[in-house]
């Protein structure tokens, strides 16, 4: 059975799974006067595992999408052991045994009315402010806080005092600078045509490797200036520095912002070798760092605002405050950005009705268990009971009485919710530790948009007129929604695609394991829509999975790719569009966007592959420099321009370098033409020969990495398509510079597949 044959009959599979689930949960939610007849029309819908289940391991083959891991997580420590740190220790209830039997064990558990256990992390802090304000966040309403040595904290008061003792510890280095606002002037350049390219020039030369945006601006003289809104992290390790310089005596002067010496030479130095202009008739001057990529949003914002639109260093253009976040997004990566944490805010969660002294006496033990040697203080907010839920809220001390850090990672959250479970079951409360993928749920959302929408629909009454005038400006009308429709989604609960192994593993298991519940019970239960809602899961997600397959084979990622024509591709690549948009059809809400965009992504650059392929079969071995400026606009430009900038900095080290031996050798003549030397003498002349030899050697070496760059420069320039040499690659920026390439080709194959997948549209 070819894959698109299989495809079709997943499809089949589903239309009766959708069918079934829908009137299973209509039937939920009908009166049901008699048991007999509930039941009589569950046979009659045939509510009940379906007979043809799709085999697990068939769909698990495959490569892992998966995301990059945070730095900090991968500096974690083991977890730390509950000593109680020399703290008397309440006394411990006895806990229960874990839940045995696995996902089949958790199954049961939830269909008999057990909550799932939720255990996140809503904020980290820094510093005393932050800190205090967290704890006094969790005291609002008057809620009494329990410290870790079992002290009341009654009042704002009490927790200001109590976070001050905490700050002991606390880390003392700042957030890092990761973005400035910069005022470049080139004096003596006019307001005209040239004078605009000489600034674009200067610009990309100055702060190459730095994210940057700029709007030129004329001067009351004529003459020009740049606006800009510089990442202060750049390639090769460099990190622009910002400092303050104090100008006149303490009375009389002020201080004023400049950049440290060494970064403003980089500019000046890079600026001048590009285009001559002399160092002594430029000037730089910096405002105020900020941190982050709220700190990116926030300069770019007020450059728009003060000045108008920016064009970034890509060529795009940034024009709103939606423009600003996205380009805050997109600059993210590049920051490096550090934010040292000293408490950690954590929440954990429970259903309405559950009995609030039990419940905070799990998560006393919880807490004693999990962070005994840090200091914390928690307290539970029940103002949410009529929403459905209430919350413990904790603060905890990252850093810990040995100095140890928490860094938490999925296992650790697995771990804690696992934990927490087991206390509140001593507790007598009925809470398992579950997966959310063993339900393919999506009931969640971030912490940060329910902070969004609260604030802009219930002002909270100490800043009731600066949250309404958040919410009443138009800059922020669009986040708001976005959140609010994040929120919304959550509430909904569709279902959640496995696109990985460990999720399509964890459907699996939950599918089999629901799939015995729903057996143990009568029809009609929720154990038999959890079996259809986990049907749906692994069956969109086998469709996905299937088309990620053959786009490996067409990527040549296998070990063994098929030798297939163009028009076979196309073929297979109209069944599969086929396929996706009968079951696309078949599903409603946000379950249907997700399959649709996610299904949409591998169709498009699937069909990108299918032109490539009729390119290479009509003898086209690569992309021209018209195909990829066509394509791809701006970045073709863009590509060469920075591997001219690599080859004249290449060219400008490799000038400086021979400079260098050639005045190392002077002196050496020097030294050596001198007759009857003293023993110091002829040491300070074998000095100068190894500084001789080490000289000559740089200027080799950077004359042979010189010549790299320039025949790299001539690959790119003649044919931009064509992948730089292996052999070229001497220099970090050469090889950054064929990372570089390779991006652009990856977006030129996005542009080509969107077109494409327009196109493979209008043939069906």
């Amino acid at each position: 059975m070819s894959q698109a044959e299989a495809i079709a009959r997943w499809t089949e599979t589903f239309r009766g799974t959708r069918e079934a689930l829908a009137l299973a949960q209509e039937q939920r939610w009908q009166p049901r006067l008699a048991s007999a007849s509930a039941s009589g029309r569950g046979a009659e819908s045939g509510i009940s595992q379906p007979s043809v289940t799709i085999g697990a391991r068939a769909i698990l083959l495959g490569a892992t999408i998966t995301g990059g891991r945070d730095a900090e997580r991968d500096r974690r420590l083991e977890a730390v052991k509950a000593k109680g740190g020399g703290r008397a220790a309440p006394a411990r209830q006895p806990l229960p045994a874990r839940i045995e039997g696995g996902a089949l064990g958790r199954a049961r558990h939830l269909a008999a009315g057990y909550q799932p256990a939720v255990v996140k992390v809503i904020s980290y802090a820094h510093g005393v402010a932050r800190a205090t304000a967290t704890g006094q966040y969790v005291q609002r309403d008057d809620v009494v806080l329990e410290t870790h040595d079992g002290r009341i904290l009654a009042d704002r008061e009490a927790v200001a005092d109590e976070i001050s003792q905490w700050s002991k510890t606390f880390e003392t280095r700042k957030e890092s600078q990761d973005v400035v606002a910069i005022r470049l002037k080139l004096h003596g350049v006019r307001d005209a045509p040239a004078g605009r390219e000489t600034y674009e020039s200067a610009i990309a030369e100055g702060f190459a490797g730095h994210r940057h945006a700029v709007r030129l601006e004329p001067t009351s003289d004529g003459e020009l200036e740049a606006r800009l809104v510089v990442a202060m992290a750049g390639a090769a390790k460099e990190r622009f520095r910002v400092r303050d310089e104090q100008i006149g005596t303490d009375q009389d002067g002020f201080t004023q912002k400049r950049l440290d010496a060494r970064s403003e030479a980089a500019i000046k130095v890079r600026i001048e070798a590009s285009i001559g202009h002399p160092q002594h008739a430029m000037s730089v001057e910096p405002g105020a760092s900020r941190h982050g990529r709220d700190g990116v949003a926030y300069q770019l914002r007020q450059h728009i605002a003060k000045f108008g639109t920016l064009i970034d260093d890509r060529g795009q253009s940034v024009t709103d405050a939606a423009a600003a976040r996205q380009a805050a997004r997109d600059w993210g990566p590049s920051l490096r950005s550090q934010s040292p944490r000293d408490t950690m805010h954590l929440m954990i969660s429970a259903k309405a009705g559950t009995d609030v002294a039990a419940l905070n006496n799990a998560v006393r033990e919880f807490l004693h268990d999990r962070f005994a040697d840090h200091k914390f203080m928690f307290g539970i907010h029940t103002d949410k009971e009529t929403q459905g839920h209430i919350h413990a809220h904790a603060v905890i001390t990252v850093k810990n009485e040995s100095g140890q850090k928490i860094h938490p990672n999925r296992d650790d959250f697995r771990t804690w919710r696992q934990v927490y479970a087991e206390h509140a079951r001593a507790q007598g409360l009925k809470i398992v530790a579950t997966s959310a993928m063993e339900r393919a749920s999506s009931q969640s959302y971030g912490a940060k948009d329910k902070a969004i929408v609260d604030v802009a629909e219930r002002p909270r009454p100490q800043r009731e007129s600066r949250d309404r005038n958040y919410a009443a400006d138009p800059i922020n009308h669009g986040l708001i929604e976005k959140a609010r429709q994040r929120i919304a989604t959550a509430r909904e609960n569709p279902v959640k695609l496995p696109l990985n192994d460990a999720d399509r593993q964890a459907v699996s298991d939950g599918l089999k394991a629901w799939s015995v519940v729903a057996r143990e019970a009568s029809s009609g239960t929720p154990a038999a829509e959890m079996v259809q809602r986990l049907t749906m899961a692994q069956t969109l997600g086998g469709i996905i999975h299937t088309i990620e397959k053959r786009l490996q084979q067409r990527l040549g990622k296998e070990d063994k790719p098929m030798a297939i024509t163009s028009e076979q591709m196309a073929k297979d690549l109209r069944a599969m569009n086929d396929a996706v948009s009968r079951t696309t059809d078949l599903l409603d809400g946000a379950t249907k966007d997700q399959f649709r965009e996610t299904s949409a992504r591998y169709l498009e650059t699937l069909a990108m592959r299918v032109d490539f392929q009729r390119m290479q079969e009509r003898g086209v071995q690569e992309l021209s420099r018209a195909d990829i400026q066509r394509l791809a606009g701006v970045s073709a430009d863009l590509l060469i321009e920075r591997a001219e900038a690599v080859r004249l900095k290449d060219e400008r080290e490799a000038v400086d370098a021979q400079r260098l031996s050639d005045r190392a050798i002077e002196v050496q003549r020097r030294q050596e033409s001198r007759g009857g030397l003293d023993p110091q003498s002829r040491r300070d002349v074998a000095s100068q020969r190894a500084i001789v030899a080490g000289t000559q050697q740089a200027a080799a070496r950077e004359a042979h990495e010189a010549a790299a760059a320039v025949e790299a420069a001539r690959v790119l320039m003649a044919a931009p398509g064509q992948p730089i040499p292996k052999a070229l690659l001497q220099t970090n920026e050469l090889a950054k510079l064929k990372s570089e390439q390779e991006k652009v080709l990856g977006e030129v194959e996005a542009q080509r597949a969107t077109s494409q997948s327009v196109k493979g549209q209008r043939q069906r």
